[in-house]
């Protein structure tokens, strides 16, 4: 999927007991609420919350695409995905992709992809 930072630009939520924000900016600040740090299935729960500020990238490596978020000293990529007609950030909190859960973004303005 061709995806520009254009795209991206707004604010997007994360419903359900995620309650989850993310806003990026054009010029490539990022802030986000209740952005959960981790979550393990063997326990059924999240393992932290943060509220902050960093950036975040959009880039092209060797023809692949990568978006991440910039949380201090840690990058956090996500994956951009497209369904029904719109755009869906999913992040996969952790350290553990095996052992976690996806959480799913959508776009809470009224920006649509091309």
């Amino acid at each position: 999927m061709d995806v520009s930072r254009s795209d991206l630009v707004g604010r997007w939520h994360a419903g359900g007991s995620w309650g989850s924000s993310l806003v990026l900016e054009e010029g490539g600040s990022a802030r986000w609420g209740h952005w959960v740090m981790g979550y393990r299935v063997s326990d059924a729960r999240f393992t932290g919350r943060q509220d902050g500020r960093g950036s975040w990238t959009l880039e092209t490596v060797n023809g692949r695409r990568y978006f991440e978020v910039e949380r201090g000293n840690r990058f956090e990529p996500l994956t951009v995905l497209q369904g029904e007609g719109r755009l869906i950030l999913l992040q996969i909190p952790g350290d553990d992709p095996d052992d976690s859960i996806g959480c799913r973004f959508e776009r809470v303005d009224d920006h649509k992809p091309d």
